[in-house]
């Protein structure tokens, strides 16, 4: 027998075998699960609002035709346990939503919310991390690139801050920088011209062995805290050829008008949900078993937590 025929037949027996642990599972077999109710929302004495976003999830074995949408008929409530007040549904910006002004968050207070579309109920506690941490020392450096595939500005920000000495504590790292620059306007030669904008960018951070964007001062009380890296693009140089010799060269000169470093004092909750999200999406080995997703929603899936925002600014 040739030896292409004898790879065929093994071949073939091999699939079979694979077919033969394959079994198929009646419908009346599978386990019953029911749609809950989603719900995340992040409050902070900081934040313009309050804002809540409810959604459905989606049952494994089920073809109910839910596709885990927005819920809009949700009566959504906030209680600081001696206060409550409704959150109604923001239709332009599909989440529960309203001003810090109707209803203050407080550092220390211990906050409830409620949320129902009549049929479901799912509730949420936490409370404000009592305490401000500041970045007492921070580093900004820009850096030219002259890969001619990949010209560009890079502005990079580093922070430091020194861990508050009480309890277990919880940080977050966020920046951003508001720039001046200019910009094309005009579709063709004689309507070309410049003009400046300002516009905001978020630094993204350098993910490092040990040291994230996200860090908790486990046995390290009152300890030094140093951010990775973060870096963001700054405008590039743009050309525009309209032709017939028309070149115009768009020089950005960009100029830093602030830089606003964050720290987060977060609690419990707020660190354990970002951090799973954070494990589950940088799990791309198909052979390590999915992470769950941290929830604190009773009767429900989701996330509400708290943090207290440090912020520090720098103008030239």
């Amino acid at each position: 027998m040739k030896l292409h025929h004898i790879i065929v037949i093994l071949i073939s027996i091999c699939l079979s075998a694979c077919e033969s642990l394959i079994t198929d599972i009646p419908a009346d077999k599978l386990p019953r699960t029911e749609s809950k109710l989603v719900v995340q929302s992040f409050i902070s004495p900081q934040s313009a609002r309050i804002n809540v976003v409810v959604t459905e999830s989606v049952p494994l074995f089920t073809e109910s035709g839910n596709n885990g949408g927005v819920v809009k008929n949700a009566l959504v409530k906030i209680s600081d346990g001696t206060r409550e007040i409704a959150i109604p549904f923001d239709s332009a910006s599909t989440l529960y939503s309203i001003d810090r002004s109707l209803f203050p968050i407080v550092a220390g207070k211990t906050y409830s919310l409620f949320v129902s579309d009549g049929k479901r109920v799912a509730t949420g506690v936490c409370t404000v991390p009592a305490g401000q941490v500041l970045a007492s020392s921070y580093k900004l450096d820009t850096s030219f690139s002259s890969n001619v595939f990949e010209q560009d500005t890079v502005l990079t920000v580093q922070m430091s801050w020194t861990d508050a000495s009480r309890d277990t504590n919880y940080y977050r790292v966020r920046s951003s920088v508001d720039l001046e620059y200019s910009v094309a306007e005009g579709t063709n030669a004689e309507t070309f011209k410049e003009r400046r904008v300002k516009n905001r960018f978020n630094f993204n951070w350098d993910e490092t062995i040990g040291r994230n964007d996200f860090q908790s001062d486990g046995n390290l009380d009152g300890a030094v805290f140093t951010s990775p890296i973060g870096r963001t693009v700054l405008p590039n140089v743009i050309e525009y050829d309209y032709g017939n010799g028309n070149k115009f060269t768009v020089y950005p000169k960009a100029k830093i008008a602030m830089v606003m470093l964050e720290v987060y004092n977060t609690d419990v909750h707020y660190f354990k949900y970002h951090r799973s999200l954070e494990m589950r999406g940088s799990s791309d080995n198909p052979f390590i078993e999915p992470s769950l997703i941290y929830t604190n929603i009773s009767g429900g899936l989701g996330c509400f937590a708290a943090y207290n925002s440090g912020q520090v600014t720098y103008r030239p």
